[in-house]
């Protein structure tokens, strides 16, 4: 059965329902009838409710934006539920309940709610290059959202709004997805690095099976699939990240840590989850040809990855510098700027030669 909190969408552009609304005392709900009706809008008054049939959340909430017409308490003690046509009233109902502060802020978030209600997420790519012959081994994918207009939401301003407004779980899954299918349209080979974020999964068996399944029918062998964990400094809770990459192991995809050596977490991880891959953060590699503390956490990083049979993988390479360095102290593979920019179509470089 589909999990309906990374399938639906907490507030749409387009659904229509009844609209249930409340407040924390009767006289937030006197004050609510009377923007109704200086609104204008059919409501039933059910005693400590209010009801608003055929209505859209996201065309009153843009009413009470317009009109300015709580202030922030009366916004915090007010709360609004949308029940889908044929819906019954119920407790798990309730879970979809917000404020009007709640509800307000995710209105603010209207152009990722756009973009994940209509699918537009695209993936860009960036080349992974072999130390060993400077040949590309593999891609990237790095999300990108599509606008109405065309323009491209970057992942800085999907991940914000995402996580402001409780929207991880939809973006993560979408993400995933795009990466598969934009990776098979333009016909990559070798290995492609799909990015998750491990706090937007309950259950990996559950929670990750539409990703295993488009795998399985866009034809990827999973060995050529690496499932990267973003964000790895902020991981709380090692034993499901670690259950979540046990479950990809088992279905014979290989695993990769995002960041590592950006905070005090990264050692313990590597202990902990020994994954087959480790990037080490573009803030130690920047300028680590002229930097000695730089150079001392790569160093121990890519010793102790020695020891646990872990490939090092540099990311955030611009200069010739950095790379002679990473490359002369046992990095396995290399990413960055040096070599090509993101982009929608696989950049047209199949070595890169640097000795």
């Amino acid at each position: 059965m589909a999990c309906s909190r990374c399938q639906t969408l907490p507030l749409s552009v387009e659904t229509r329902g009844t609209l249930l609304l409340t407040g924390s005392v009767r006289e937030l709900i006197d004050i609510l009838i009377g923007f109704l009706e200086i609104e204008g809008l059919v409501f039933e008054d059910a005693g400590l409710e209010l009801r608003l049939h055929e209505s859209n959340l996201f065309e009153f909430l843009q009413r009470v934006r317009a009109a300015n017409a709580f202030n922030a308490l009366e916004r915090q003690g007010i709360s609004a539920l949308l029940l889908e046509p044929g819906e019954a009233l119920s407790f798990h109902a309730f879970t979809r309940a917000r404020t009007l502060e709640q509800w307000l802020s995710l209105l603010d978030a209207g152009g990722l709610i756009e973009i994940l209600e209509a699918k537009r997420f695209v993936s860009w790519f960036q080349p992974i290059l072999s130390v060993a012959d400077g040949a590309v081994v593999g891609y990237e994918s790095l999300l990108r959202g599509q606008r109405p207009d065309g323009s491209l939401m970057f992942p800085g301003e999907i991940f914000s709004l995402a996580g402001d407004n409780d929207l991880l779980f939809q973006v993560d899954r979408q993400a995933r997805e795009s990466a598969l299918r934009c990776a098979a349209a333009e016909g990559i080979s070798g290995q492609l690095f799909v990015n998750f974020i491990p706090t937007a999964i309950y259950d990996p068996a559950h929670c990750l099976q539409t990703t295993v399944g488009w795998a399985r029918k866009l034809g990827f062998d999973p060995g050529r699939l690496v499932f990267e964990v973003v964000e790895t400094e902020r991981v709380g809770d090692f034993d499901h990240l670690k259950r979540i990459l046990d479950f990809y192991r088992s279905a014979g995809y290989r695993v990769a840590l995002d960041d590592v050596g950006s905070g005090y977490a990264s050692l313990n991880l590597l202990a902990t989850l020994k994954p087959d891959i480790i990037k080490i953060d573009m803030e130690i590699v920047r300028g680590i040809d002229a930097d000695t503390q730089r150079q001392s956490v790569f160093r121990a990083l890519v010793g102790i990855a020695r020891d646990l049979g872990i490939q090092v993988l540099a990311e955030g390479i611009e200069t010739e510098a950095e790379l002679a360095y990473v490359a002369g102290e046992g990095a396995d593979l290399v990413q960055g700027y040096l070599f090509a920019r993101p982009a929608p179509k696989p950049p047209e470089l199949q070595r890169y030669d640097w000795r």
